[in-house]
């Protein structure tokens, strides 16, 4: 079968913007899925690699925050159809490895081998590889993921607001629910009021924290976490007035922090705010190389914790159907996190918009 040519948003050199031009993507193959485009987030994560924080080999499409509708499968495929309407994650994984019969799926030792093929996904059209983002590269009219990616939703559910399910939603309530184990008991901190940010917020009040003191630099971002469950908001500073304020509120400390901005100095801030045996959840993705220090006492004679949980920890084929039912329930709210829904020609306003105080989440739509 021929490859079918698809527009697409290609990065060829860091900081530069985004080109529109045709790209060809390859048929399915065993145990793939083609996937039409409906709905794209813009994640801090595809910023990062636009503007070279973060390395790939160019030219690239990034993306992968998305959701869409089955319009092709492959021979081997037989949990979707055609038709369905999917979102997708980045972090497939196989089932049975030991990682993921610990349930630790976002570490499946697999994940590799599901990305791996024989043959370019996407090609220039002189024949030309182009990389994609963890596979993915979904600003895109269409792509090609392996099933193990896939979750299907409801029709009722928007693509527009499906697509926060593949990665700030999963990521941030994953990290409460799987990564922290955030109960009734607890006080949470969360530094950073972003797409994954808000998402931690959400899901602290939805696991019944006793306060949720939100931290960000923006107050805008701030108004809006106070009403998605936030009981108290911090402007973000110097480290040490971040930890006297948020101490007025929990003289001991938080028993949970999170860290959704992805710089050393928020990590060691998320652990300087733990009370006794508290837990620090790092989640913002850093450049390689890069240290944390924390106070050796304060770990080991508080009992402390820091950990990291990539995209949450999320248990993703199993968690979007109740994050799906708890949308529909409007106990998970998407649409606030919408910042606005743009084209897809409008892409890099889009990615630039980002950088806005006031942006939560900008979702391209083709719909």
């Amino acid at each position: 079968m021929a490859r079918l040519p698809v527009r697409a948003a290609v990065l060829h050199a860091p900081g530069a913007p985004l080109e529109h031009r045709t790209l060809l993507l390859d048929e399915p193959l065993h145990g793939e899925v083609l996937v039409r485009t409906g709905a794209i987030g813009l994640c801090h994560s595809d910023l990062h690699y636009a503007d070279g924080t973060l390395p790939m080999d160019l030219p690239a499409v990034l993306g992968h925050e998305v959701a869409g509708v089955v319009e092709r499968v492959g021979p081997g495929v037989n949990r979707v159809k055609i038709g369905d309407r999917v979102v997708a994650t980045v972090t497939p994984n196989c089932g049975s490895c030991p990682s993921c019969v610990a349930g630790h799926a976002t570490l499946c030792e697999r994940t590799m081998q599901r990305r791996y093929r024989d043959r370019p996904k996407l090609e220039t059209e002189d024949g030309a590889p182009v990389s994609m983002l963890g596979g993915m590269g979904t600003f895109a009219e269409a792509f090609v993921l392996d099933e193990a990616s896939l979750a299907v939703v409801p029709d009722a559910v928007s693509l527009n607001v499906a697509c926060l399910l593949g990665c700030c939603i999963s990521t941030g309530v994953g990290a409460v629910t799987h990564g922290a184990r955030v109960g009734p008991r607890d006080t949470v901190a969360v530094i950073g009021c972003g797409g994954v940010g808000m998402a931690v917020v959400q899901a602290a009040r939805m696991s019944g924290a006793q306060r949720i003191i939100a931290i960000d630099l923006h107050p805008e971002k701030l108004l809006l976490a106070a009403e998605v469950g936030a009981t108290d908001v911090v402007v973000s500073g110097p480290a040490q007035e971040v930890i006297d304020a948020v101490r007025e509120i929990a003289p001991e400390g938080v028993t949970r922090s999170f860290e959704a901005v992805g710089r050393p100095e928020t990590a060691e801030l998320a652990f300087d705010l733990l009370a006794p045996r508290g837990i620090a959840t790092i989640l913002g993705l850093m450049p390689a190389g890069k240290r944390i220090s924390i106070d050796a006492g304060a770990l080991i004679e508080g009992d402390r914790r820091i950990q990291g949980a990539y995209m949450g920890a999320n248990q993703f084929l199993a968690d979007v159907p109740l994050l799906v039912e708890q949308y529909e329930r409007g106990v998970l709210d998407l649409r606030a996190m919408v910042t606005s829904v743009i084209p897809f020609s409008d892409i890099n306003a889009g990615l630039q918009a980002m950088r806005s105080p006031g942006t939560i989440r900008t979702v391209v739509s083709f719909e």
